[in-house]
């Protein structure tokens, strides 16, 4: 895998700014950023079959709004036993709230509740560059839920699979620095941050289609 490149692959583009401006306005405003989402399923399809300039044109808008809301809609269902333990912790709190008697218990049950959530989490957090490989690979909406192939999708590929899910959460902990330039350093950081993503997952869908070792 081509680390380096992954950060600046982007900027090899002769219309790198149009693109990266047009996915950064796009990524903050709601709803239509789901098609941000999709823009980076295209980006991970590219790399994967080896386009040198892999960074797509914006001229497939309603294809990439379509691949955005499938990706959406599958880690809503992934999401739902955290929602389903979270209205329970809610309910739970609220009706035991006017027991004093019940303060310590609350508490109690509140933390498990939030640790059932964060560890469902982070098996959604491991797991997404798997699902959203998948789905750039066959494009349907159940490719989320296929457990085996996602799993020995992970499993075959497990070294730079560490490596490529700890790199996209260090482009996405680079693109909060885009905070401190305001809303202009936002529309470039974080979208930049999806190509960085976008490229990293394409190269180990390359990897795992050439069948090379993982590293």
């Amino acid at each position: 895998m081509d680390i380096g490149s992954s950060f600046t692959y982007m900027f090899q583009d002769e219309g790198w700014i149009k693109k990266i401006v047009i996915g950064g306005v796009v990524s903050l405003i709601p709803i239509l950023n789901l098609a941000a989402i999709g823009y980076v399923i295209q980006v991970i399809r590219n790399v994967r079959d080896g386009q040198p300039l892999p960074l797509p044109e914006w001229d497939q808008f309603g294809q990439y709004f379509k691949d955005g809301l499938w990706i959406f809609l599958i880690f809503l269902v992934w999401a739902i036993p955290i929602i389903l333990v979270a209205c329970l912790q809610a309910v739970g709190t609220a009706a035991l709230a006017e027991n004093e008697d019940m303060a310590s218990a609350i508490g109690i049950i509140s933390a498990c509740f939030s640790c059932v959530m964060a560890l469902w989490g982070l098996v959604i957090g491991i797991v997404s560059p798997a699902i959203m490989i998948r789905y750039a690979e066959v494009g349907e909406f159940m490719a989320g839920f296929r457990f085996g192939e996602i799993f020995s999708f992970i499993s075959a590929n497990v070294g730079s699979y560490i490596v490529v899910a700890l790199l996209i959460w260090v482009a996405g902990l680079i693109a909060s620095l885009g905070v401190i330039l305001c809303v202009v350093g936002i529309i470039f950081t974080q979208f930049w941050s999806y190509l960085v993503g976008g490229n990293l997952m394409g190269q180990l869908a390359a990897q795992h289609l050439h069948g090379e070792p993982a590293a």
